[in-house]
């Protein structure tokens, strides 16, 4: 998977930019059969493979679920996707895995209905809506969420760098303006 590995190397820069220590915890092949076992529904090879290579990655660039035993217990795969699917409101049907949510209830999930040789589509489960909801398609695999995740969270960030450079420059412009007019 060359594409992967252009995904991970993303992946691996996007962490280790920040200011807090980016450090990968790995799964083994074990506990992603344990995590697959318990979810009733094999997780696609993309997102095995990245177990394998950073598995519960605290301090990240996304928050993704683990297939390992983590603290807290909500960034765990396993955890998280028998709450949904047993606790919460909407229940969060048996073919969708939740691999990632955005902090307020809604969850990127893998939909192992459509799997496609060894990759599932992901989809947007909806907190606010019903349990017969259709949840909406993002994008064909984990990969290409992964991808897409980390190139808006790059342009954030050249956003921000840039917004900081204009404000440098409008200070030096002012400063030449208010020179040249003796002030």
């Amino acid at each position: 998977m060359p594409r992967y590995d252009d995904v991970a190397r993303l992946f691996r820069e996007q962490a280790t930019a920040g200011a807090t220590q980016f450090v990968p915890n790995p799964a083994t092949p074990d506990e992603i059969a344990a995590a697959e076992r318990e979810i009733g529904a094999p997780l696609p090879e993309s997102f095995r493979r990245f177990q394998l290579e950073f598995g519960e990655c605290d301090r990240g660039p996304l928050e993704i679920y683990s297939v390992r035993a983590v603290e807290p217990p909500a960034m765990n795969i396993v955890s998280r996707n028998l709450d949904a699917r047993t606790e919460l409101y909407p229940r969060l049907p048996q073919h969708l895995i939740a691999f990632s949510d955005n902090g307020g209830g809604d969850y990127y999930c893998f939909d192992t209905r459509a799997r496609v040789a060894d990759e599932c589509p992901v989809v947007w489960w909806d907190h606010e809506d019903d349990e017969d909801q259709t949840p909406q398609p993002v994008v064909p695999s984990f990969l290409d969420w992964l991808q897409r995740e980390l190139e808006e969270i790059a342009r954030e960030e050249k956003g921000s760098r840039l917004d900081q450079i204009g404000y440098v420059a409008q200070h030096i412009l002012r400063g030449w303006l208010r020179g040249g007019k003796g002030e």
